[in-house]
C-alpha cells in the first residue's frame, strides 16, 4: 500500500445476515496524508465497493470513480484533484458473502437438538481482514477500530472490546462497541450467533468467558480456569498489564488452524478449547498448551508487533515458547519442558534439515506467499531458538530484556535487532552476535566429538546437518556460535563451553578416559550430535544415568544420523534396542514415532518382531489399567504402548481392544479416554465394514470434540483397499468439516497400500480438492499423502504433477515433499540389506 496514506481510525458498521449468507457495511476512515495523494489504494478482495466520498476539512472532494486491482486485492478511489498533507476521511459503502472457506467473515455450521444452525465468525491471519472490509491489510498499518454490528435480536454478537450500547428496533437489535486500542487489521474479530458462556475474573480485575454453541458450554470449565490463571501469570512476567477490560475465548465449530490470538476476542477449534475431566490426558494437555500460546499473543503479536511477515516468528516463535512457559507454571508435574522436545525442538530439527527449509527470517514480498511459512520453522524452530537464548542468558536477565522490548513497543510495531537490543539491555550480553546466525541462515548445524587421545580433552567439529546427507562446500559455510552443554559421568552438572570456530578442542571433567561424556546436556541447543563409535557405545549403555532429556536427545539424533547416513540404521536400531527400561512417555513417544518411519521403509515381519520385543517390557508392566494416583502422562503412555504392541501384531492386545470397543459400543464410559486412541485405532485395523460404520456412528454422534476426532482418524485405519476407498469417499462428504478431511486422509495414506490409493484419489480428484479443501489446508494434502513415498519413480510422478497442477501457496511443501521422497530412497537402498540381516539375527 501507498505509505503517504494511512489509517488512523476505522469506524465499521455491518449488517450480517445469516440466512442468506451476506453482508452489508458502512465505514469511515480517519486517513493521515504525508504527502500530496490524487488516489487512495487500499485492500479489498470477494467484495463490492458501492460508493466512495472523501471529505477533508469537513469538504467534499471530488472523487472521479473507483477501480479494483484484482492482482493486487486491492481498490483505488481515484480523485479529481490532489488531497494536500493532513488528515482526510474516506467514507465507504461494501457488500461481500460470509463464506464457506474458513477464511475472512465465514460461517460454521453447527447441530443442536435435532436442527442445523450457522453462526458467523472471521479468520483474518494472516491477510483476510479484506475479505470482510476494505482496509490496509498489513501489520505495520495499525489504526483503532470503532465497531458496530446489526443482528437479528435472539443473536449474540462479539468483538474485540465489550458492547458499549445496545437498542433494538423490530426484530433487529444494533451493538456498538468499545474503541479498539490500536491494532493491526489482521487482529480484528467478530461473532455472531447462538453462544452460551462460562465467564469468571482474573485476579486484576479481567472479565474473562468462554464461549460456545448451545449445549457445550460445560466443557469450557477447564479452559476458563486455565485462561484466567495464565492471564495473570503473563501480567506478572512480562511486568505489564493485560491492556483490554475482557477476555472472551470462543469454541467454533469450523475452523481451519488450531486458534487465533485476535485481541480480546480468541478463536479456537473445538478440539483446542473444549474437554471435560474424563477427557484424556493429551487433550488436557493440547487444551492448556494452546490457551497459553495464544493468550501470550496479547502480548507478543498483539501489544507489540512484527513490522512485516518476514519477522513472524518474534509472534509465533514467542508464543510457542511462552504457551509451554505457562503451561508449566500451571502444572509442574507434567515436565512440559521434556515434551517440548518432542513438539518443537525434534520437529524443528526435521523440517529445517531438508534444503527447501528456509531462515527463520524469509524474505516475503507478495502477501498470498504467507501461509507457507506458517510453518516449523516460524514455530518450533522460532521456540527452540529461543530456550536457547534464555539457556544463555538466564531466566531473570532474559526477562527483563522482554520487559524492556515490550514497553518500548507497545501499540507498535518491531524488528528482531529491537528484540536482540532489549535483551542486550537487560542481559548486558550482545544478544546480536550469538542469535544472528540462527535466525537468519537457514539450517543448523551437526556437531561432531571425537577423543584425542588425552583425557578431558576433546575434538569438536562443527558441519551443516542435511537429511539428505550430501552437504555442499557452499552450504557448509555458517559458523554457528554455539553453547555446548557438557556433562561427564564423574561431573555430571552441567557447564558449558563457547563454540565459535568451525574446530576446537575443548576441555571438559572426567576422571577416567572411559566415562561418558553427553554433549548438548539438558537438550537446550539446536544442534545435533554425532559421536565417536567408543563415545555412542558408552551413552548406550549407561542410559539409566542421563536424564529423560538426554535420552531423548541421544535415540533422537542417533536417528537422524541414520536417516543422513552418517552412521547405519542398524547402528540406530541397536541404540533402541537397549531402551527395554524406558519409562518415559515423551521419551516413548518419540522412539515410538522414529520406529514407524523405519517400519514403513524396512517393512517386514522381522522388524514387527524387533518392535514387539522392545515394548514387551513396559507393556506388561503398564497393562490396561491405571494404578491409584497413577501420574496422567504414565497413562498416556498405556495407550501408545497397547496401540503399537497391537500395530506389530501382539494378538492377546488385538483380542483385548476389540473386547474393550463390544464394551464401549454398550457403555461409553466403559473406556477410558488414555485408551480411546489405540482401541479405536486397533478395531478398525484389524476390524472389516461392520467396524468400520460404527466408528462412523461414533464420529458423528460423539458430543466430546477430542473422541471425535480419534474416531475420524480411525475410520482411516483399515488395510482393506476397498475400505480405504470408501474412507476417502466419506471424507469428501458432508458429514465430514472442511477443516477435518486432511485428517482421515492422513490415516488412509498412513499405510503402504492406503498411499497408492489415496495418490491416484489426489491425481483424479485435485480439482476437487481445490474447491472442498480451504486454500491454507491443501499443503497438508500433498505432504500426507505423498511425503512417505521411496521410490525415484514416485518423486518423478508427484513432481511431474503438481508442475502442471500448480496451486499458489504450495510451492515450498511440494519442494519438501519431493526431497523427503528422495531422502527415503536412498535411507532405504543405502540400509536394506543391512537392516535385514541384523534383525534376522536380533530375533
Amino acid at each position: 500500500m501507498n505509505p503517504n496514506v494511512r489509517p488512523v481510525h476505522y469506524n465499521i458498521h455491518l449488517y450480517p445476515d445469516l440466512t442468506t449468507f451476506k453482508f452489508k457495511g458502512t465505514e469511515e476512515v480517519l486517513l493521515r496524508v504525508v504527502e500530496p495523494a490524487r488516489a487512495i489504494e487500499f485492500n479489498g478482495l470477494e467484495m463490492k465497493v458501492l460508493s466512495a466520498a472523501v471529505t477533508v476539512g469537513g469538504a467534499v472532494w471530488p472523487v472521479k470513480g473507483v477501480s479494483e486491482n484484482a492482482e493486487k486485492e486491492a481498490f483505488v478511489v481515484e480523485l479529481e484533484k490532489e488531497v494536500p498533507v493532513g488528515e482526510a476521511v474516506l467514507k465507504l459503502e461494501f457488500e461481500g458473502e460470509i463464506n464457506d472457506k474458513l477464511a475472512g467473515f465465514y460461517r460454521s455450521r453447527y447441530e443442536y437438538n435435532g436442527q442445523s444452525y450457522y453462526l458467523g465468525t472471521t479468520q483474518f491471519e494472516p491477510c483476510d481482514a479484506r475479505r470482510a472490509f476494505p482496509c490496509w491489510d498489513e501489520p505495520a498499518c495499525k489504526a483503532r477500530f470503532s465497531i458496530t454490528m446489526t443482528v437479528q435480536k435472539d443473536l449474540t454478537a462479539l468483538s474485540n472490546m465489550p458492547i458499549k450500547s445496545e437498542t433494538t428496533e423490530g426484530d433487529l437489535k444494533t451493538c456498538v462497541f468499545d474503541v479498539t486500542p490500536v491494532m493491526s487489521t489482521y487482529l480484528v474479530a467478530y461473532c455472531v450467533g447462538h453462544f452460551e458462556y462460562l465467564e469468571t475474573t482474573t485476579e486484576e480485575g479481567i472479565k474473562f468467558r468462554v464461549y460456545t454453541v448451545p449445549g457445550k458450554k460445560e466443557l469450557g470449565r477447564f479452559a476458563l480456569d486455565v485462561g484466567a490463571k495464565t492471564i495473570s501469570f503473563f501480567a506478572k512476567y512480562y511486568g505489564i498489564e493485560y491492556p483490554l477490560p475482557k477476555q472472551d475465548m470462543i469454541a467454533v465449530p469450523d475452523f481451519s488452524f488450531g486458534a487465533m490470538e485476535n485481541w480480546g476476542l480468541i478463536t479456537y477449534r473445538e478440539t483446542a478449547l473444549l474437554c471435560d475431566e474424563s477427557s484424556s490426558f493429551v487433550a488436557k494437555s493440547r487444551v492448556a498448551y494452546v490457551v497459553g500460546h495464544e493468550l501470550a499473543h496479547q502480548w507478543f503479536g498483539n501489544l507489540v508487533t512484527m513490522e512485516w511477515w518476514k519477522e513472524l516468528w518474534l509472534n509465533e516463535g514467542f508464543a510457542t515458547f511462552m504457551g509451554t512457559k505457562a503451561v508449566d507454571h500451571l502444572f509442574p508435574q507434567w515436565q512440559v519442558w521434556t515434551k517440548f522436545l518432542n513438539d518443537h525442538v525434534f520437529r524443528a530439527l526435521r523440517v529445517d534439515a531438508l534444503r527447501s527449509s528456509h531462515p527463520i527470517e524469509v524474505d516475503i514480498s507478495v502477501a498470498r506467499k504467507v501461509d507457507e511459512i506458517f510453518d516449523a520453522i516460524s514455530y518450533a524452530k522460532g521456540a527452540s531458538v529461543i530456550l536457547m537464548i534464555e539457556s544463555a542468558l538466564g531466566e531473570e536477565p532474559f526477562r527483563k530484556g522482554l520487559n524492556i522490548y515490550l514497553n518500548r513497543f507497545k501499540y507498535g510495531n518491531a524488528h528482531t535487532e529491537d528484540l536482540w537490543q532489549g535483551l542486550t539491555e537487560g542481559s548486558g550480553k550482545k544478544v546480536s552476535n550469538i542469535m544472528d546466525p540462527w535466525v537468519k541462515k537457514i539450517g543448523y548445524p551437526v556437531v561432531t566429538v571425537e577423543e584425542t587421545g588425552q583425557p578431558g580433552k576433546l575434538k569438536i567439529t562443527q558441519n551443516r546437518y542435511l537429511a539428505a546427507g550430501d552437504v555442499k562446500p557452499e552450504e557448509n559455510e555458517t559458523i554457528w556460535p554455539i553453547l555446548l552443554g557438557v556433562s561427564t559421568q564423574s561431573h555430571p552438572d552441567i557447564k558449558y563451553v563457547e563454540l565459535n570456530t568451525k574446530e576446537a578442542v575443548i576441555d571438559v571433567d572426567v576422571s577416567s578416559n572411559t566415562e561418558w561424556i553427553k554433549l548438548n546436556a539438558g537438550q537446550t541447543g539446536l544442534y545435533r550430535v554425532q559421536y565417536s563409535a567408543a563415545l555412542f557405545k558408552r551413552l548406550g549403555d549407561n542410559l539409566s544415568a542421563l536424564s529423560a532429556r538426554d535420552r531423548a536427545g541421544l535415540q533422537n539424533d542417533a536417528f537422524a544420523l541414520a536417516i543422513a547416513g552418517s552412521i547405519s540404521v542398524v547402528d540406530y536400531l541397536e541404540l533402541v534396542s537397549k531402551f527395554t527400561e524406558e519409562t518415559n512417555d515423551t521419551v516413548w513417544s518419540d522412539i515410538f514415532a522414529n520406529l514407524a518411519v523405519v517400519r514403513k521403509l524396512f517393512d517386514s515381519p522381522s522388524m514387527e518382531k524387533f518392535v514387539l520385543k522392545l515394548v514387551s517390557k513396559i507393556g506388561g508392566e503398564l497393562g490396561w489399567s491405571g494404578k491409584p494416583g497413577e501420574d496422567e502422562s504414565r497413562s498416556s503412555l498405556r495407550g501408545s504402548v497397547i496401540a503399537t504392541l497391537g500395530a506389530v501384531g501382539d494378538v492377546a492386545v488385538i483380542e483385548e481392544a476389540k473386547k474393550r470397543w463390544t464394551a464401549f459400543l454398550s457403555d461409553k464410559n466403559s473406556l477410558p479416554a488414555d485408551l480411546q486412541s489405540g482401541v479405536f485405532y486397533l478395531v478398525a485395523k484389524n476390524g472389516g465394514e461392520a467396524e468400520i460404520n460404527q466408528m462412523i456412528e461414533v464420529y458423528k454422534t460423539s458430543t466430546l470434540p477430542a473422541q471425535k476426532v480419534t474416531a475420524l482418524r480411525s475410520i482411516g485405519s483399515s488395510r482393506n483397499p476397498e475400505l480405504i476407498k470408501k474412507g476417502l469417499e466419506y471424507m469428501m462428504s458432508e458429514e465430514v468439516r472442511m477443516q477435518d478431511r486432511f485428517i482421515l486422509l492422513a490415516a488412509l495414506a498412513s499405510s503402504k497400500v492406503g498411499r497408492d490409493i489415496c495418490w491416484d484419489y489426489v491425481k483424479q480428484n485435485w480439482s476437487l480438492l481445490e474447491v472442498k479443501i480451504s486454500h491454507n489446508l491443501l499443503p497438508r494434502i500433498i505432504s500426507y499423502t505423498c511425503e512417505d513415498f521411496s521410490t525415484p519413480e514416485k518423486a518423478k510422478e508427484v513432481e511431474d504433477f503438481f508442475s502442471q497442477h500448480k496451486v499458489h501457496g504450495t510451492e515450498r511443501t511440494i519442494a519438501q515433499t519431493i526431497e523427503s521422497i528422495n531422502s527415503n530412497t536412498a535411507i532405504h537402498s543405502r540400509n536394506v540389506a543391512q537392516v535385514s540381516k541384523y534383525l534376522e539375527q536380533f530375533n
